[in-house]
């Protein structure tokens, strides 16, 4: 199609009426004079992409610049998706796949070895080579206490809404880089989902774990009442947002800290590693419940033989694999994987692999193996797929732990 063109929005009328894009698209009202006053502040210059038509902005996207650490450690660039709609009469138009070219594009020339995004529809991103690549669960804690005689050695201490929205970026910086997914986070998110929420007038409660060597970890939640007089039910409903820490003693001390508030009868712990082990630590364990098991992190692979030399890889045989990617044609072609690193090679693949299966691949979150049974890699040599098992394998399971 022709009829519209995508670009770098700077207009604060545009940039409005592109948020306003995005409200409707999710079903929500337009912003008014008062909530786009608020929002104002929280967009980075040049980050909003919109499509742009005679009629004004029909489609946007925002781009939260950051990084994401990969197994071995390794923090690399990535582009943050968000903010992603589309007027519904310019839908099925490729305005869509524009916006996603041109924000590829735009990563690429800034260095961004990686694009990442949260999908609201599980259906669309594939085909511009995004893949699964992290999931999460959705906790509920319900009269849980810990199990007595649990180790507990530092203290924690409450913050303020202005010492929290100077201090917690600051100590997130410290402690939310550890597992692969992992995501640092720009002066523009936490404008966005936590400055405003803090100055408003019910903030988030907040407090901070301190250990031998200073503050070493964080929670962040909100407290729901029951106002319902005649329930037998008493006590508040707690909805932990964030928990964080640089070490798993850390976390379970700050989960110790939050099954002893008094007055809860129910904690709604969201978006949770999948290997966080709560019920190790309560006196029954059946009080805790998964409520969802959600995809998390989608990510692509922007610049293919930069991300795959990014990361480490386990200690088995080399093994040669070929990528395709329909979208990228550049990063298409054949590498061999092992050990010691990661080259093109003309040598015969054993597997052929898309770019979104690719990034299922890269963080840990699927072996080779099982993709291959579910028919997602074209598999030429079957005893190649154990070594792949064992190259892609990661120590800790990947998880992001951020929204956006």
């Amino acid at each position: 199609m022709t009829d519209f063109a995508v670009r770098v929005l700077t207009e604060d009328a545009e940039i409005r009426a592109a948020h306003t894009v995005l409200a409707v698209a999710l079903h929500n009202p337009p912003l008014t004079d008062e909530r786009w006053k608020q929002l104002k502040p929280t967009y980075a210059p040049e980050r909003y992409f919109g499509a742009v038509t005679d009629v004004g902005v029909v489609a946007s996207t925002y781009i939260f610049d950051s990084s994401v650490v990969v197994p071995g450690g390794n923090v690399v660039p990535m582009a943050a998706v968000s903010r992603v709609g589309v007027r519904a009469d310019f839908t099925r138009r490729g305005v869509l796949t524009e916006l996603m070219r041109f924000h590829l594009a735009d990563a690429k020339a800034r260095g961004q070895i990686f694009g990442g995004l949260h999908a609201s529809e599980a259906v669309i991103y594939g085909r511009f080579g995004y893949g699964v690549s992290t999931s999460a669960r959705h906790l509920r804690l319900r009269r849980a206490r810990v199990r007595p005689g649990l180790p507990r050695e530092g203290r924690m201490r409450m913050l303020g809404a202005e010492e929290a929205v100077a201090l917690i970026p600051v100590l997130h910086e410290r402690v939310g880089f550890g597992r692969p997914g992992t995501m640092s986070r720009g002066r523009d998110w936490w404008a966005t989902q936590f400055d405003r929420t803090m100055r408003g007038d019910e903030p988030y409660q907040v407090y901070v774990h301190s250990g031998p060597d200073g503050d070493d970890g964080y929670v962040i939640y909100e407290s729901i009442r029951n106002d319902n007089t005649d329930s037998m039910d008493h006590g508040a409903v707690i909805q932990l947002w964030e928990l964080w820490g640089t070490t798993q003693q850390v976390r379970n001390e700050l989960w110790q800290f939050m099954l002893g508030i008094d007055l809860v009868r129910e904690i709604q712990a969201y978006n949770q590693p999948l290997d966080e082990g709560v019920e190790l630590l309560l006196a029954d364990p059946r009080t805790c419940h998964t409520n969802e098991l959600d995809d998390e992190l989608w990510l692509r692979l922007i610049d293919v033989p930069a991300a795959l030399a990014a990361r480490t890889y386990g200690d088995a045989d080399p093994v040669v694999l070929s990528v395709n990617d329909a979208f990228l044609p550049e990063n298409s072609g054949t590498y061999q994987v092992s050990h010691d690193g990661v080259s093109r090679t003309s040598e015969p693949a054993a597997f052929t692999v898309d770019v979104d299966v690719l990034a299922m691949m890269y963080l840990g979150a699927w072996r080779p193996t099982a993709l291959a049974a579910a028919g997602r890699l074209q598999v030429n040599d079957p005893q190649a797929l154990s070594r792949a098992d064992r190259l892609f394998a990661t120590d800790t399971v990947a998880w992001c732990g951020t929204g956006f």
